[in-house]
């Protein structure tokens, strides 16, 4: 996905392996097929691996080689680097203002006794530092994961009471669902007791039945849940970027956000998932027919100013057809704010009710007709609304 947030390459992997495996593959196959220059890889945690950072930054001493912004957990960090998370004196405390320069707000939880009681309003504040870090990496060599090297590391770690708050609340609730399979075991299985046996020391399960195997001294994490706490709210970026500013790092790395949606968007409104077919070929079709569909829909988006959602893009679309009500008269039986822009912005008469089957075809080719002159000499614009008047009219 580029800066505009329009996709520009896809691939697919068996769901059995690890993607992991597939992160660095897929980016320099992406970097020859669109023929891009250097590339900064943004990704979230699960694929902070050791091998990326260095294959993709190196020892981070030239500007030659690609980049990397991965998200980094602070709890499965090493004890040096959560030390360095706690030190509170080097943070920087900044306002968050809206728009207009007016401070912006939250609702901050309210907790009594470790339950939520309730919200107060509070003003949000970026909490921030960094650092530039010589990171010692472990990395494959001849198929063998022995090989130790350094590389320069920008390491930026942020607290939210917001993110806090929640991560409090969602522990407080896996702890009483704890307490209750601690005091009733024959009322969860494997599937049941998900979260909460996190919690718990000597869970096991009957492998036949899934239910919590009977005979087992049951009891809480303590320690778990107390060093859980303290960690709350501290979330951790880290980059090949050594000069970016920690604005600018946490605005790229909350993008992931825009490719979950999208992700969102190919299954709910592109019925990606589930697959109802089984050969490489049709699979393969399958996810082709999505990713066109999602990337007009996007270049719809970005062309109405992103006004709208995708989602309020393609329900509009969706409902502006034809019906028709005897021989030759078809009547236009939806209309709103997005198809009205829709038809300034493409010249296309999307505002008569009724036209019979020779006018709309008439229009149709007038359309073409005025695409084929009017973008002739700009090939990206006449793809786009080629793409964009085939997609209309489907």
């Amino acid at each position: 996905m580029d800066s505009s947030n329009i996709p520009i390459s896809y691939d697919l992997f068996p769901g059995n392996e690890s993607e992991k495996l597939f992160l660095l593959p897929i980016a320099k196959r992406t970097k020859a097929n669109c023929n891009l220059g250097r590339v900064i890889v943004v990704a979230d945690r699960g694929l902070n691996t050791s091998d990326s950072i260095f294959h993709l930054a190196g020892k981070n001493d030239k500007n030659n080689k690609d980049g990397y912004i991965y998200g980094q957990s602070v709890r499965g960090a090493d004890q040096e680097f959560k030390d360095w998370v706690l030190k509170q004196d080097d943070y920087i405390d900044e306002p968050i203002l809206n728009d207009d320069g007016t401070p912006e707000t939250f609702r901050k939880m309210i907790f009594k006794d470790d339950k939520f009681v309730g919200f107060e309003k509070s003003q949000s504040i970026f909490r921030h530092k960094s650092r530039i870090y010589p990171k010692e990496l472990t990395i494959t060599r001849d198929g063998k994961r022995n090989a130790k090297v350094r590389t320069d590391q920008k390491q930026m770690v942020y607290y939210s009471q917001k993110y806090a708050d929640k991560q409090r609340r969602d522990r407080n609730q896996m702890i009483e669902r704890a307490k209750d399979l601690i005091n009733n075991p024959r009322k969860y299985n494997r599937v049941t007791a998900s979260g909460a046996a996190s919690y718990i020391n000597n869970i096991k399960f009957d492998k036949h039945t899934g239910v919590v195997a009977d005979g087992l001294d049951l009891s809480l994490k303590l320690d778990k849940i107390k060093e859980e706490k303290i960690y709350d709210g501290y979330y951790s970026i880290v980059t090949s970027e050594l000069h970016m500013s920690d604005k600018d790092l946490i605005a790229k790395y909350r993008n992931l956000s825009k490719i979950e949606d999208t992700f969102k968007v190919t299954k709910t409104e592109f019925n990606a998932r589930p697959i109802f077919v089984w050969t490489k070929e049709h699979i393969e079709s399958h996810f082709l027919t999505c990713f066109v569909a999602l990337v007009i829909t996007r270049l719809l988006e970005q062309k109405l100013d992103n006004k709208y959602s995708i989602r309020q893009v393609i329900n509009s679309i969706k409902n502006y057809n034809s019906i028709n009500l005897e021989h030759d008269l078809y009547v236009q039986n939806y209309n709103d704010e997005i198809i009205n822009s829709l038809h300034k912005i493409f010249n296309i008469d999307l505002s008569k009710k009724y036209m019979t089957l020779s006018e709309i075809k008439k229009s149709l080719k007038l359309t073409n007709e005025r695409f084929i002159v009017q973008h002739a000499k700009n090939e990206l614009a006449f793809i786009f609304q080629g793409l964009t008047h085939f997609y209309c009219q489907s």
